[in-house]
């Protein structure tokens, strides 16, 4: 199984528990999933949707030469 396929699985199960109501030591028994495995992959998934949160973000700065043109047209007599 594919990562992205282990994280799309594990998040539809997640969020079953989540919806359940249930404790999750309930729906991990129910479910045949042990608890240590459903709490690896509930800290694993919130990381990595904290780190889709800080991505990096490219900006354009304006050259020395943008900046003195700019500088020059927005001087009003």
């Amino acid at each position: 199984m594919k990562k992205d396929e282990k994280i799309t699985l594990w998040s539809e199960r997640i969020h079953e528990f989540q919806s359940s109501g249930q404790t999750c030591k309930t729906w991990c028994q129910e479910h045949r999933i042990p608890v240590s495995t459903m709490n690896y992959w509930m800290r694993k998934l919130k990381t990595l949707d904290e780190q889709s949160d800080t991505d990096m973000i490219f900006a354009k700065m304006p050259t020395e030469k943008e900046i003195s043109k700019n500088e020059t047209l927005n001087i009003s007599p």
